[in-house]
């Protein structure tokens, strides 16, 4: 076997074993942010919308090159990543949860949801306080309707209304939960 032979059959192992066909260009690597972020996984995240994911997060790679950081008090964060195909069309929406109390006060994260625009191109939706945004049965427009999870008995609902998420109504978590909060 030649050499040459023998480079392209070795390149195109190495190529399928990374998840590449042969022939393909292989994926830059995320920075150091975007790599602690997504360590346990991208979905169908590019490098680039990796990279755009993060950023909205304010967050920040800290000192120790290991772990985040907010970008407000220099405070470790954390953050979770989940990749959901919320309204059935085969690409994955992304939901972040990250934060502490610095940027997120008594809840302690901030959830920001990355849904795909008619373009592709990905587009947040929430980014307030909260703990998590679970899907309910409910659906309008292909999407459903979202229970954004915090502190105390009473968690908001949320509905896409075509472009984005918006408030719709409380739900208590117990009882008499939502007696005390206003509209």
């Amino acid at each position: 076997m030649s050499a040459r032979v023998l480079a392209t059959a070795i390149a195109a192992w190495m190529l399928a074993g990374c998840g590449q066909p042969a022939g393909a260009p292989m994926e830059p690597a995320d920075p150091p942010g975007p790599a602690l972020l997504f360590a346990a996984g991208h979905g169908d995240l590019n490098v680039a919308e990796r990279g755009q994911v993060f950023g909205a997060t304010g967050l920040a790679v800290a000192p120790d090159g290991k772990s985040l950081i907010d970008g407000i008090c220099g405070e470790p964060a954390g953050a979770t990543v989940e990749f959901r195909d919320m309204n059935a069309d085969g690409r994955q929406e992304t939901l972040v949860v990250y934060g502490n109390s610095c940027t997120s006060g008594h809840t302690g994260s901030t959830a920001v949801l990355f849904i795909r625009d008619a373009a592709g191109n990905l587009r947040a939706n929430l980014g307030f306080p909260a703990a998590s945004a679970d899907p309910l049965p409910e659906k309008n427009q292909g999407y459903p309707d979202l229970l954004i999870g915090g502190p105390g008995f009473c968690f908001g609902v949320w509905r896409w209304n075509g472009s984005a998420y918006e408030y719709l109504r409380n739900e208590p978590q117990m009882p008499g939960g939502c007696d005390e909060v206003k509209p």
